[in-house]
């Protein structure tokens, strides 16, 4: 009799159980697939908009900007989000940005997709960073008007493209600054020659240097850097005035005295790598405690910098493993590529690491 009640409550506890699965299962299943479902529609959203605007001829001029609306959209006969995201009510739009510049031949357009619903509502890179900002060791750090990475164990790991970059800061107008981890092959900063010196010893003005021109063909090459990445990339105005040896001070006053315009590709400065450090001893720039807690350290040795002295014509800063050094333009070291990226674009990746780096869509 015992023996009977055990197989009873058993074959009870398992028709009981099974449902309960099944319904969990499938619970667990449309939260999976309402969370994709969103991400498909934003990418939707894109793809008919990209249409919408060639056939209304509505595409901006170069550095404009357009917004389609969604309800433009459901208008020309787009699948509703009722309908697709399982009675979900949503607004939305999708900028477009005509990102071309004087460098490159073509039109280069971003699109922006944003799409608020009941239960959602679009996250990009920016939103995702602001989640973090810290006031101690290392982390995303309030300055002024920007958000700048410090430390040695920062997750500003972002993947372009299938190349890893380090996110500098986002600037007061929301873009982010990275610089790539690799390293390109060795190059002169500039070898023409100097009245000043007799020799072949380069100039150290910046917008007439070599190193600017390698700058311009490596943009140039889709193998560097693909469309898809320049589509993204913004313009930017970069400082380019000559410091005195003497100025040892963590601020860019001097070099933002003088600044070039519009530039895609840059090197990374001294500032860059000063501020990235969070030692409360980093107080000038030579001061050897700026290389603690201080990421650039992995990753950057005897690079050049986009920084050059008044004193001398010939010389220009380069970074090392002990901090900012002086060297001739014309001698040969390897560089990192550094430009602004728009920080409203879509994301993957949840946590910045290396193993978990923001993925632009």
């Amino acid at each position: 009799m015992k023996k009977l009640d055990k197989k009873f409550f058993l074959t009870c506890g398992i028709i009981i159980a099974i449902p309960v699965i099944i319904i969990l299962f499938l619970v667990i299943i449309r939260a999976c697939n309402g969370g994709a479902s969103y991400s498909k529609y934003e990418q939707m959203m894109i793809t008919r908009t990209k249409r919408y605007a060639k056939t209304h001829k509505m595409l901006p001029k170069r550095g404009k900007r357009t917004i389609i609306k969604l309800d433009n959209l459901l208008e020309d006969g787009f699948k509703s989000p009722e309908k697709t995201l399982k009675n979900s009510t949503c607004n939305g739009s999708v900028e477009i940005y005509n990102n071309s510049n004087d460098i490159i031949k073509g039109k280069m357009y971003t699109y922006t997709p944003y799409l608020e619903c009941d239960e959602y509502k679009t996250e990009y890179i920016k939103d995702r960073l602001l989640k973090d900002v810290v006031t101690s060791d290392s982390g995303l750090y309030k300055i002024d008007h920007e958000y700048i990475f410090k430390g040695n164990k920062v997750n500003n790991y972002i993947s372009l493209y299938g190349e890893m970059y380090r996110i500098i800061k986002m600037d007061e107008d929301g873009n982010l600054k990275v610089i790539k981890e690799k390293r390109q092959d060795s190059y002169n900063w500039d070898g023409k020659y100097n009245i000043t010196k007799n020799a072949y010893l380069g100039i150290n003005n910046y917008k007439d240097s070599n190193i600017i021109d390698k700058l311009s063909e490596d943009y140039k090459v889709d193998r560097n850097i693909s469309k898809a990445l320049k589509a993204i990339i913004i313009p930017h105005d970069i400082c380019i005035g000559k410091r005195s040896e003497k100025d040892l001070s963590l601020n860019i006053t001097t070099e933002c005295s003088e600044k070039l315009e519009n530039q895609v590709v840059t090197l990374p400065s001294i500032t860059d790598y000063t501020m990235a450090s969070y030692d409360p001893n980093c107080k000038q720039m030579k001061d050897l405690s700026c290389t603690n807690f201080n990421y650039f350290s992995k990753f950057i040795d005897t690079s050049w910098t986009i920084d050059s002295i008044s004193e001398d014509t010939s010389k220009v800063f380069y970074i090392d493993s002990m901090g900012p050094e002086l060297e001739s333009a014309s001698k040969y070291k390897k560089y990192n590529w550094v430009f602004y990226i728009d920080s409203e674009q879509l994301y993957q990746g949840v946590t910045g690491t290396e193993k978990d780096p923001y993925i632009v869509k």
